[in-house]
């Protein structure tokens, strides 16, 4: 490994120079266009936002079966319209209806669909036309995102009627949405008819895009299908080509991706850095590390010098095999080759050092201050392995230090960091703390998952505060659909018999039993247990 970039002999002194030179030279890809951001709330605003947030919730809970309508006509929900004329203004603020989609937008779990649909329904006619192509689009993205797709489709349809001006972004958007659930002849019939909405006949770009997300999702006989489709109206460059080569690597067929990759040579197209770094990591994710070396050699001979990318890509095959030395070495032929890492090769370093056989808090730490010396923002995956070491460490002024350094660096952290640090807290016996960091995650809009919850309980339980236990895990049942482990809802319910709240442990039972988590028991049986 550590000869993997001895250069061949045959390559002269002035052209290794020359591939040195050139190593970092690429442009680097132009980010996809992001959507206009509402403008920020005022304070008073921001009140609203949330008495209107509270308002959807309310009326969720209030009414569990209201489902999405898939055609007209369509229920307002009288009570839940009733509620948001009291709170709204007169005529209501364009950016506010924006804003409460877009809080829709960030959550995973526990979103009111269908009180959002009334809500759009009921403030869309109000709004000026030119804030209407915005928000038509947050509410398509909302329902795509949880696969309502009937009904995202009759507002994209509406859109074009009342003649709303229908974006290319929005309709790629959309297109990816179906394959990431796993519908690709809806995205590709989608992508054929971009014209018919307005968006624009299909371009390459547009095709590229639909190649990337059915590689990610592992469609490579789809992908290949509509490559050879479209041959004859876009003739196939390297970007086309790479995202075949990459939709086969990502479906771990090496023989079909070594089989385009043939072709797009024998067509007259190089393969660019991206081509190869795709090739080369799904080689070491297979296991053909000899390979991997031999096509990163050849790479090198053509003229075409590795990325970042694919040293990353290098990388993290060690890292998941947990090749700590192998790790460090592709850093050192990095640096030696002037190519500077990135955020990822950073954080692959802080991996290594924080891993099992490592456990280097230090180390890390040092790489941590030689990123933010280079400039390079950290983010909260620099971070969480750091905070899983000091979990394991039971190290609480470590944890301290680093939520106060991740603060200092405007890094966010994520629902991964808090856990970490919910978990620590708890087992110091450190409620206050407990509480302080649930608080902070409410504030920063981070969505606890499962496991946040089996931690909060845990905490309660082990304090023996059967309201926040009992309120929790029905939170994690009723708004976010979680299915409670055996040790958590027994640990709930032993406590409820213990502080003699029978209703409750009664209500708790029903309750899972309607979602499905539990068999309903007979009557009998669930007293016997009380």
């Amino acid at each position: 490994m550590a000869l993997l970039l001895k250069p061949r002999r045959h390559l002269s002194n002035t052209c290794r120079s020359l591939l040195l030179r050139r190593l970092c030279d690429g442009a680097p890809v132009p980010p996809a266009p992001a959507d206009p951001s509402p403008p920020p709330l005022t304070r008073a605003e921001t009140k609203l936002l949330d008495a209107l947030h509270a308002a959807l919730l309310d009326h969720r809970r209030a009414n569990p079966a209201a489902e999405i309508p898939v055609s007209p006509p369509f229920d307002a929900l009288p009570p839940l319209s009733e509620a948001v004329a009291g709170l709204l203004p007169s005529p209501p603020s364009p950016h506010l209806a924006l804003h409460i989609l877009r809080r829709l937008l960030a959550l995973r779990r526990g979103v009111p669909l269908p009180e959002a649909v009334a809500f759009f329904r009921h403030v869309a006619p109000s709004l000026p036309g030119d804030s209407l192509p915005d928000l038509y689009a947050a509410m398509i993205y909302l329902l795509a995102k949880h696969h309502h797709f009937p009904f995202a489709r009759h507002l994209l349809d509406e859109m074009r009627e009342r003649a709303v001006p229908i974006s290319s972004q929005l309709i790629r958007a959309l297109i990816r949405r179906y394959v990431r659930a796993e519908m690709p002849s809806e995205a590709t019939d989608l992508f054929r008819r971009m014209d018919e909405y307005g968006a624009g006949a299909p371009d390459p770009a547009t095709l590229a895009s639909l190649l990337a997300a059915l590689s990610k999702k592992r469609l490579a006989s789809e992908a290949q299908a509509l490559f050879d489709s479209c041959r004859s109206v876009f003739p196939p460059d390297v970007v086309l080509y790479t995202a075949v080569v990459h939709a086969w690597c990502r479906a771990g067929r090496l023989d079909e991706a070594e089989r385009v990759f043939a072709e797009m040579q024998q067509s007259g197209i190089m393969p660019n850095v991206y081509t190869y770094t795709a090739v080369i990591d799904a080689m070491y994710r297979a296991g053909q590390v000899p390979r991997a070396q031999e096509l990163l050699c050849q790479m090198i001979d053509s003229g075409c010098p590795p990325s970042t990318a694919t040293f990353n890509a290098i990388m993290r095959a060690h890292v998941k095999a947990g090749r700590s030395e192998q790790v460090l070495q592709v850093h050192n032929q990095m640096r030696q080759l002037g190519c500077e890492p990135d955020i990822i090769t950073y954080n692959f370093l802080i991996e290594t050092h924080c891993g099992k056989g490592q456990g280097n808090l230090d180390a890390a730490l040092k790489v941590l201050a030689k990123m933010t010396a280079k400039g390079c923002v950290p983010d909260c995956h620099t971070f969480n392995p750091m905070f899983k070491l000091v979990l394991v460490l039971g190290n609480i002024d470590a944890a301290r230090k680093l939520y106060e350094k991740m603060r200092e660096l405007q890094c966010k952290p994520n629902v991964v960091t808090y856990n970490c640090l919910l978990r620590l807290f708890n087992q110091e016996k450190s409620m206050d703390m407990v509480i302080r960091m649930k608080k902070n995650m409410d504030v920063e809009g981070i969505e606890p998952n499962m496991h946040t919850y089996a931690i909060l309980i845990e905490a309660f339980c082990g304090r023996g505060n059967w309201r926040r236990a009992h309120t929790t895990l029905k939170e994690m049942i009723e708004e976010k659909s979680f299915k409670p482990s055996k040790q958590v809802r027994d640990m709930v319910l032993a406590l409820l018999r213990k502080a003699g709240q029978l209703k409750k442990h009664e209500e708790l039972v029903e309750l899972m039993a309607d979602q499905g988590f539990i068999s309903r028991p007979a009557s009998d049986a669930l007293w016997s247990t009380l």
